[in-house]
């Protein structure tokens, strides 16, 4: 199974055609294969894309390890994954996994700070807190309301290229 495999997989998932036992099970002759031994595994997937690989694996512990208690939820993420791959490539979803994976919660604080009801303070500790990438934090603290806005009507509206690069630039 490739990434792009993997991403149609996750694509019909979004879209109902298969159930989260269905998408582990198709993991089971991917986890099987591969050896627990560095030394025995071919490097390369690794070699050539190695960003690839990274969000590959990264995607297929995310999904392994996800519990149907919350398949909606699940779900949601399983749609922006995919469509994060498709519109900003692997080495950009890979950089947004952490926001991607969060990315409803984080704009409900967003919200919530620029309504006043989280003060500046406790939107920073959230921050601190996130396990977002150190230049995603940054620009996230140094980002006011309207750059906040304008990241989470990007993410709202699937523009995962465009949320990427705003973060690799001054807010």
């Amino acid at each position: 199974m490739t990434l792009a495999d993997l991403t149609t997989r996750l694509r019909r998932f979004a879209g109902g055609e298969l159930s989260l036992g269905a998408l582990q099970a198709s993991f089971l002759p991917v986890l099987d294969a591969d050896p627990l031994d560095v030394e025995q595994c071919d490097s390369a997937p690794w070699d050539s894309a190695p960003e690839d690989s990274r969000l590959y694996w990264r995607l297929i512990h995310i999904f392994d390890n996800a519990d149907d208690e919350d398949e909606p939820a699940i779900r949601r993420l399983a749609a922006r994954l995919a469509t994060a791959i498709a519109a900003a490539g692997s080495a950009t979803t890979l950089e947004l996994l952490t926001v991607l994976e969060d990315q409803e919660r984080f704009c409900t604080i967003v919200e919530r700070h620029l309504a006043g009801v989280i003060s500046r303070t406790g939107f920073l500790s959230v921050i601190a807190e996130s396990g977002y990438p150190a230049h995603v934090k940054l620009w996230l603290q140094h980002a006011d309301a309207a750059a906040l806005r304008r990241l989470c009507a990007a993410l709202g509206a699937g523009a995962y290229q465009h949320a990427g690069e705003m973060m690799e630039r001054a807010p």
